[in-house]
């Protein structure tokens, strides 16, 4: 075969090749790529329309570290007694009986309770413009949920009540009064207070009052 002769095979093998390249089969033409051109570039996949492609921001991490649960996020500062709330008293706890001071047990204590303290006032009898206060009781550490019936906590500290003693001092309204209303409150206080036993009720309270971040009560009647 002479020289012209493959020249020209080679020349129509290199077109068929080009047009192949060149030829989307729909009628249209394709540009030839040039190995040399480095002026393309990589089109991000995020980019392209339907591509489905999304980047996710994942959130910076905190060094917040989530409080311990507190008393108070297992229900509300109740408080409660031998009887239901606004029913009358038992006898037992009154001057017609034992006089002894109930048991009172709670839950609930708000989140930062450092000490207890409780009072008892007759908001139906007045003495001085206040009512009568019946009972004082501070010094009650937040880990215990109950006062036993007649007996003070240890390292406890009861103030003079409007009956002259110390301590607790039971309803005893006078014969033929119609029912009086008997209100026990529970105090949460932020600090301990370190009162003295035999100080005036109205001192107690008013050092009670300030120091306190949360309060509940529960109320109870007699009738003589």
């Amino acid at each position: 075969m002479g020289r012209w002769t493959t020249i020209s095979l080679t020349s129509l093998a290199l077109g068929a090749l080009s047009f192949a390249a060149c030829d989307t089969g729909d009628g249209k033409q394709l540009q030839p790529i040039d190995p040399a051109d480095t002026t393309s570039s990589t089109v991000p996949l995020d980019s392209i329309p339907g591509s489905g492609a999304a980047v996710e921001t994942l959130p910076a991490a905190s060094d917040d570290v989530a409080p311990p649960p507190t008393v108070a996020d297992f229900g509300p500062f109740t408080l409660s007694a031998p009887w239901i709330d606004k029913t009358p008293i038992d006898t037992r706890y009154t001057c017609d009986g034992l006089d002894l001071s109930p048991a009172l047990s709670w839950s609930g204590l708000p989140a930062g309770t450092e000490e207890l303290a409780i009072a008892m006032v007759d908001e139906s009898a007045v003495s001085d413009g206040q009512p009568f206060i019946h009972w004082v009781i501070a010094g009650i550490q937040p880990d215990e949920i109950t006062l036993v019936e007649g007996e003070t906590p240890s390292g406890a500290a009861q103030a003079i009540n409007f009956f002259g003693d110390v301590g607790y001092g039971g309803p005893c309204p006078p014969p033929g009064d119609d029912a009086h209303n008997y209100i026990f409150t529970i105090y949460a206080l932020n600090m301990p207070l370190e009162l003295a036993d035999r100080t005036p009720a109205t001192e107690f309270l008013d050092v009670i009052e300030n120091a306190a971040i949360g309060s509940t009560d529960l109320t109870g009647s007699f009738q003589r």
